[in-house]
């Protein structure tokens, strides 16, 4: 029988007042048959990712227009990864995401952005019904996170979702690149990881010696729960549960490595993706021992950040580092989820602050709006959904020449956190703007 010590018995203790917080609430969440664990990966591609280079049409008039549009940027026909069924291919570089487009595990989301409503091309010109602040980084991106181009939200979609779901576990939003917008909810932000998880003590013990360096430290937070000023009670509080929360996860990753060696990123700003999927990997993995991780989540969001994609001066040639290490990491993520027979459990898509402008400004492109996504796992419905825009000069899916998305970011999300478990009224809470739109799911997943 493993020892009852100070650890276990939180991490227990912890799983053991979810599960009565949720037996005391009707369950949302719909059953997967088997094992019901379901994650979604949602990986940032920070700075607008350039997919008009990542998904190029290879019919004759097409890809002449295409090439016409974007002159010495443009891909050559030749170069192009086919994609069967369909007149468009893949950027060369992108092999692995075409392995997994033709084992029917890999879906494109054409053109889809944020919106207030539909619009049309003469709407947006006139400056009608379009959202605020468009072209910028930060407002464009806090709108993919707040899904909500309508209203300003203090929250995000990932967050209200974790409190319409009602899932106590500290892990239900787990994010290994910071903070962020997508996952704070009325609760507060996403679980922080950035590596192994130790607990609080293996900070504080001095090496050679018993001596508890943080013994204080605890005395002092506990003084500061009784203190008369409500706000350092509060702080108290709050690290108090910090504190109780190191103490039941510690260790939870220890023993726990993937069978798949995960590309290294080169001149990467941040941690490179391949690490951060990699710890994904593991988080995941972590969740299948059952008491492993407090709150033995059954529903987990991953948020993940891939810098880079701001490409004024670096367009997405055919020799691009930046697609061939997206497409090498993601290819390698997939392998792991196969290995641990969780490809139908797992489902990765992608963000961006917004597409690309169509035409090159000299060295690269510049800010645009609608672009391309990307869905890869064992339970998408493959192929490209929704209507592909024409990429040639004057094009009438543009304004100027900067796509004009025709499907929502509400949409895009909504069909995800469907599949995910979320119920319909669920959905209308973590997504207020999607009775704006006539369909509300995209149909890229399967049912079950």
């Amino acid at each position: 029988m493993k020892n009852m010590t100070r650890r276990n018995f939180l991490k227990h203790s912890l799983v053991s007042a979810a599960s009565l917080s949720m037996a005391a609430l009707v369950p949302t969440v719909r059953a997967a048959g088997g094992n019901e664990y379901r994650a979604l990966v949602c990986v940032l591609l920070e700075g607008g990712a350039d997919s008009c280079n990542m998904l190029v049409p290879t019919g004759t008039d097409a890809w002449e227009n295409y090439h016409q549009l974007r002159g010495n940027m443009a891909l050559a026909r030749t170069e192009l990864l086919e994609l069967p069924g369909y007149d468009y291919g893949l950027h060369p570089r992108m092999t692995k995401l075409q392995q997994l487009f033709g084992q029917g595990q890999l879906a494109v989301i054409a053109n889809v952005g944020p919106l207030v409503q539909p619009v049309s091309r003469e709407e947006a010109a006139a400056g009608e019904n379009i959202p605020l602040h468009l072209f910028s980084h930060n407002s464009q991106r806090d709108l993919w996170m707040t899904a909500n181009a309508r209203n300003i939200e203090r929250t995000g979609w990932a967050g209200r979702l974790k409190a319409r779901m009602a899932d106590n576990s500290p892990f239900f939003n787990t994010s290994v690149s910071g903070r962020d917008l997508m996952q704070r909810g009325p609760g507060g932000d996403a679980m922080v990881v950035n590596g192994d998880i130790a607990p609080f003590d293996d900070f504080y013990r001095v090496r050679d010696g018993d001596t508890d360096a943080g013994l204080p430290y605890r005395k002092m937070i506990r003084l500061g729960q009784k203190h008369e000023n409500l706000l350092v009670r509060s702080f108290a509080d709050t690290r108090q549960n910090e504190l109780e929360l190191l103490e039941s996860a510690g260790g939870m990753l220890d023993g726990v490595e993937t069978s798949t060696a995960f590309p290294t990123g080169v001149h990467e700003s941040g941690k490179p993706l391949g690490e951060q999927l990699q710890l994904v990997a593991r988080l995941i993995q972590a969740s299948q021992i059952p008491g492993n991780v407090p709150g033995n989540p059954q529903r987990q969001i991953f948020f993940v950040n891939h810098h880079g994609w701001d490409t004024h001066n670096t367009p997405l040639d055919s020799n691009s580092h930046q697609v061939d290490y997206l497409d090498k990491s993601l290819g390698a993520f997939m392998q792991e989820m196969h290995a641990l027979g969780l490809e139908n459990q797992v489902t990765t898509f992608t963000i961006s602050d917004f597409g690309r402008s169509l035409t090159a400004n000299g060295s690269g492109t510049d800010h645009g709006w609608g672009g391309h996504a990307w869905v890869m796992g064992g339970a998408v419905n493959a192929g490209i959904h929704g209507t592909m825009p024409d990429i040639k000069i004057n094009s009438p899916d543009a304004l100027d020449d900067r796509l004009i998305p025709t499907l929502s970011v509400e949409q895009y999300l909504a069909t995800l956190s469907r599949w995910f478990g979320a119920g319909e009224d669920d959905i209308d809470v973590a997504f207020p703007n999607l009775g704006s739109f006539s369909t509300r799911d995209l149909g890229f997943m399967s049912a079950t």
